[in-house]
């Protein structure tokens, strides 16, 4: 029988555009196989996928695109793109160098290329790159930030990273989206005042995005400032759930708590999965002193610590420290990347389906048996509805802190369960207080307020801690020599196609 490609691609995209993902794929699937399947099948398959974070399984569709399209240099673009996603680096550098090779003169693919040649820790040649995408287009943004986030995580240098901001900043004066790019960067470099201060010319334009990253820089200044942001951002945009968010988190900060429960619960109604809201709403609850926010004894139930070694001590010895020395090669950098907790450390991302150092993939490996251990007994919701067991790891990075390194508080808005495994710690671990332990429960919301923690786990070489994505954690931060060397990952729900 001859399947109707025509009918079953317009059938995916409408499930696509209402949010029935598992739907649309399994409308599209069939065309990998299908040598009549048409390429907008193939290419409408990638792009549900890609939309669901499942670069690595878009990856055959767009090869099979490529194969079939020999002297397309977007075919092999779109291909460099997915596999850089999925973090498979090498493949990705050599389909964007086919696409520049076959006549490809976009800038994006000289910034796949460029992030390509950083994931391997190529940063002269990776630097070479950015700056040719912005010598083919001065004005990409996108351009702008890698290059001066590959400055940054290089050097840690604010002065050296001003130095390279300076185009940014003449953009900014004429274009709004260059004026939000600067601010973002200054937030995470400089600190919340030139964040904010660079967005002055803008703060009487009438635009919601400006009015939101001046909340967002105002919260560690003024939480009645951040206020006064995020509720003209509301004003601005009232469907918005980021300003929707901005307000209620100012409003906790202002101590006004009973306020923002109840549009945190009205934001969880029209969204269950949102676990920035509901981090936010355990936050409210407890400045509220609600009966429903969470005890001791929900801390014990929902975090929970597992060894991953069970062999003697030598052979325990023996494998943190190859796996120890294989992390270390993945951490070229001085400072962290953007928009990330990490606070005097770096920060690289791993893909454990395609790392190939075998001390990576073993300690991938022994991370099963505990996933499903805490899956089963714990049973942590998703959508504000109880899940199977099947799961996937949605991305996973390696932290490498030294002395006065920690990670803020914070939560992980759109993953399900989240993770710290930990491989080498510091001597101020064992030293009887807390230095350098994960705590739960701290949460610093604006310049005024912040809660201290509730929930403390001791690092411990060889052990894995896991916990649901919406509790507050970060560490405490340690001052002592050594290193704190962890491998951190979210997990996601599987269902089925």
């Amino acid at each position: 029988m001859v399947r109707d490609w025509s009918s079953e691609v317009a059938r995916a995209k409408a499930a696509q555009a209402t949010g029935r993902a598992t739907e649309a794929t399994r409308l599209l699937l069939p065309a990998l196989s299908d040598p009549a399947a048409p390429d907008e099948a193939l290419r409408a398959l990638a792009a549900v996928l890609r939309a669901g974070g499942q670069a690595a399984e878009a990856v055959p569709a767009l090869e099979l695109l490529a194969r079939r399209q020999p002297a397309s240099a977007v075919a092999e673009h779109n291909l460099a793109a997915a596999l850089g996603d999925c973090g498979r680096a090498a493949g990705s550098e050599a389909a964007a160098r086919r696409a520049l090779a076959k006549g490809g003169r976009a800038p994006e693919t000289s910034l796949v290329l460029g992030r390509a040649l950083m994931a391997q820790g190529r940063l002269d040649d990776a630097e070479a790159a950015f700056r040719a995408a912005l010598a083919l287009r001065p004005d990409f943004l996108p351009g702008f930030r890698d290059l001066a986030q590959l400055s940054w995580m290089r050097h840690g240098n604010v002065p050296r990273l001003i130095s390279e901001l300076v185009p940014l900043a003449t953009l900014a004066r004429v274009r709004e989206d260059a004026a939000l790019l600067l601010s973002s960067i200054l937030r995470d470099t400089a600190g919340d005042q030139p964040a904010l201060d660079s967005l002055t010319a803008w703060l009487g334009s009438g635009s919601a995005e400006v009015a939101l990253a001046a909340a967002a820089a105002a919260s560690g200044l003024d939480p009645l400032l951040s206020l006064e942001h995020a509720r003209r951002a509301l004003a601005l945009s009232p469907t918005d759930p980021r300003a929707d968010l901005a307000v209620c988190s100012a409003l906790i900060a202002c101590e006004r708590p009973q306020e923002a429960i109840a549009g945190l619960e009205r934001r969880l109604a029209r969204d269950p999965g949102d676990q920035y809201a509901r981090a936010l709403l355990l936050a409210a609850w407890r400045t509220a002193e609600d009966p429903r926010a969470l005890t001791a004894e929900d801390y014990r139930r929902l975090v929970r610590v597992y060894r991953l070694e069970d062999g003697d001590a030598t052979e325990r010895v023996a494998w943190l420290d190859l796996s120890a020395a294989a992390l270390r090669r993945l951490h070229p950098f001085r400072s962290h990347p953007f928009q990330q907790s990490v606070q005097n450390g770096a920060q690289s991302r791993i893909d454990p389906r395609v790392v190939g150092d075998p001390a990576i993939d073993q300690l991938f490996e022994r991370l099963r048996d505990p996933i499903d251990a805490y899956i089963a007994d714990v049973r942590p919701d998703w959508l504000g509805r109880p899940l199977g067991s099947d799961w996937r790891i949605a991305g996973a990075w390696s932290v490498k802190l030294g002395p006065g390194g920690r990670h803020t508080d914070h939560v992980h808005p759109r993953a399900w369960v989240s993770s710290a495994v930990y491989i080498k710690t510091p001597p101020d671990i064992d030293a009887g207080g807390r230095a350098g332990w994960l705590r739960f429960g701290a949460a610093r919301i604006g310049a005024a307020f912040s809660l201290p923690a509730e929930h403390w786990v001791r690092p411990e070489a060889g052990t894995l801690v896991l916990f649901p994505s919406y509790l507050w954690h970060g560490t405490e931060p340690f001052e002592g020599p050594g290193e704190r060397l962890t491998v951190a990952f979210d997990l996601q729900p599987v269902e089925a196609v």
